[in-house]
């Protein structure tokens, strides 16, 4: 059986070291690259391109799929005629 200064050193030890945190600039992998955490990105999943989010969870980096659609970029129906007849932009 310990002695109670031990016991007390213990305690006092414990209590002095904080929780394990984990450092700053955390990113997830995605895509084939290093995103930082709180960024999102279109990833490919097995269901298709989902947005989602760089966050952190239980002191991990983690993936959090988003309601939101991937952006897309479309051009005018009129730009791709011009483009697709060698006219470029005007």
């Amino acid at each position: 059986m310990r002695s109670k200064p031990a016991r007390y050193a213990t305690i006092v030890v414990f209590a002095l070291c904080g929780p394990a945190l984990s450092g700053e600039g955390c990113t997830c992998r995605g895509n084939g690259q290093d995103i930082p955490e709180g960024q999102t990105v279109c990833l490919k999943t097995a269901s298709g391109h989902k947005l989602a989010r760089c966050e952190r969870v239980l002191n991990n980096t983690s993936w959090k799929l988003l309601d939101a659609d991937c952006p897309t970029a479309t051009l005018p129906p009129r730009s791709v005629d011009a483009l697709e007849n060698g006219q470029g932009f005007s």
